[in-house]
């Protein structure tokens, strides 16, 4: 069934759903920010809270969006709607939907711009990486990245980047138009083509990407501080005032791509004869395996050259590019990791922009997905070009005064939860709340609204004890986990922990 994503377009097989799905899931959210926040928050200890928040309620909430959105077979909004009339409800259920709507679309806006900076770096290595090959034939290949040029100079590259609105914008653009021509062309005709080729070469750079920091690299003390769990950064998960495992569950939510509509927009897609436990499986277990390896292909490479590993945002575009300069081949390294995260960032980006195209598409009756793709992109866009400005730093690389309206605007700044954010990081840390927020409210109306006869049928378990096991988790464990995150991360932390830590 070829053409459009209108209602009873199917994925051609099972393997083309999974292979979008992880697609959707794997993004830079694993490469970008799951080692950042890993370095932050005590590596292994990290990774194990992480590992169960994915699995007690990251997996639970998965399942759900899955049937859901196979269950409706229509956009997130419209399945919601039509299930909860089903089930005598009321349509009011689809807050949940258009939580996660909002939260894919805003998201897409400072997405696209990270990426553009993604994109940016696969030129920059890659032209330095040309002429040195121009210059010295193969034997410039052998080089580090940017070879020839100092510590500071490398580092300087990201500043400089920021510190040209022009050329963010120009990336930011490609990105979007990449993005937008993919999803236009539909289900099969342009989802589906870009993941079936996109997700192989994906695991290949990433393998490859692998082996390099294992042999290059400090394998033994990368693989110690992601993967071994000390005593005291394990307690410190439950004394810090619970900001370890907050972090964990976000970014279990941010990966995986929970609460924002994706999953239930794709499995809108699903055929009905295709195991959705088992499928929900496959999509967390590749998500956290590709978390824990791009881990395992950073730290060890970042610790041969002596960088720190909480290196926050910038370990992707600051410590890394220093990394690969020090290094024999990192040239050509540099140019493959920063490849693979693109390749992980349009498998998302597609998936970001289906879940409000489908839902447009659905109310003009499948009229013109072209037409609803571009102008979605165009506004994107627009309000990623705000993002871009917000990032250019106030000072630039020779001193200058770079200040303008938008790197200085705070839009919450009265706010202790948004206090010192410009635009693009009030609008990420606004996504922070709102996905979570989401999940919530699908765990309470798959647990709680949808009957249990009809969750029964619609997941289909193939034992009553792993439906029981699920529906446990999420009518109690789930609500009440993610509750508690809520809580903490709006509440406590920017409220009541000042307050006691001043003595106030």
């Amino acid at each position: 069934m070829q053409g459009t994503a209108g209602e009873g377009v199917t994925w051609s097989s099972k393997a083309a759903f999974i292979l979008a799905a992880i697609g959707s899931a794997v993004g830079l959210g694993n490469l970008w920010r799951f080692p950042y926040v890993a370095g932050e928050s005590g590596g292994g200890a990290f990774v194990l809270f992480y590992v169960i928040c994915v699995v007690l309620i990251g997996l639970p909430v998965l399942v759900a969006e899955l049937f859901i959105g196979r269950r409706g077979g229509m956009s997130a909004v419209g399945s919601v709607v039509k299930i909860a009339k089903a089930e005598g409800r009321s349509p009011f259920w689809a807050i949940q939907s258009w939580l996660g709507m909002i939260g894919a679309f805003i998201i897409l806006t400072f997405y696209s711009v990270i990426a553009g900076w993604v994109l940016a770096y696969v030129v920059m290595i890659g032209g330095d990486l040309i002429a040195a090959a121009a210059r010295d034939g193969l034997g410039g290949l052998t080089a580090g990245a940017f070879a020839g040029q100092t510590d500071e100079q490398v580092r300087a590259k990201l500043v400089e980047l920021l510190s040209d609105p022009t050329r963010m914008i120009i990336y930011h653009a490609l990105f979007m138009v990449l993005t937008v021509a993919i999803v236009a062309r539909g289900v099969q005709g342009g989802i589906e083509t870009a993941v079936t080729i996109l997700m192989p070469a994906f695991f290949i750079l990433l393998l490859i990407l692998l082996a390099f920091a294992l042999i290059e690299g400090d394998a033994p003390r990368g693989v110690d501080f992601l993967l071994g769990v000390r005593p005291e950064d394990f307690m410190r998960g439950f004394t810090d005032g619970g900001s370890v495992i907050s972090a964990a569950l976000g970014q279990a939510f941010f990966s995986i791509g929970l609460g924002s509509a994706l999953m239930a927009t794709y499995g809108a897609y699903m055929r009905s004869d295709q195991d959705l436990p088992r499928s929900s499986r496959l999509i967390a277990i590749a998500d956290t395996g590709v978390g824990i390896i791009a881990g395992l292909a950073i730290f060890p490479i970042v610790f041969a050259m002596g960088l720190a590993a909480g290196a926050g945002p910038t370990l992707m575009f600051q410590t890394l590019p220093l990394a690969f300069h020090g290094m024999p081949g990192g040239g050509v390294f540099g140019v493959l990791f920063f490849l693979l995260a693109f390749f992980a960032a349009i498998t998302s980006s597609i998936a970001l922009l289906e879940t409000s195209t489908k839902w447009v598409d659905e109310q003009s009756k499948g009229d013109n997905r072209w037409k609803s793709a571009g102008v979605i992109g165009i506004v994107i866009f627009a309000i990623g070009v705000l993002n871009a400005l917000s990032q250019v730093p106030a000072v630039g690389p020779n001193g200058e005064d770079q200040s303008n309206f938008w790197n200085t605007w705070q839009p919450a700044g009265n706010i202790p939860i948004f206090e010192g954010m410009v635009l693009l990081d009030f609008l990420s840390a606004t996504t922070d709340i709102i996905l979570p927020l989401s999940g919530f409210v699908a765990a309470i109306f798959a647990g709680w609204i949808v009957t249990t006869s009809t969750a029964r049928e619609a997941i289909g378990f193939k034992s009553e004890a792993w439906f029981k096991r699920w529906r446990f988790l999420i009518r109690w464990v789930c609500p009440f986990g993610i509750g508690l995150v809520l809580v903490y991360s709006t509440i406590w932390a920017p409220f009541i922990l000042p307050a006691l830590n001043s003595g106030g």
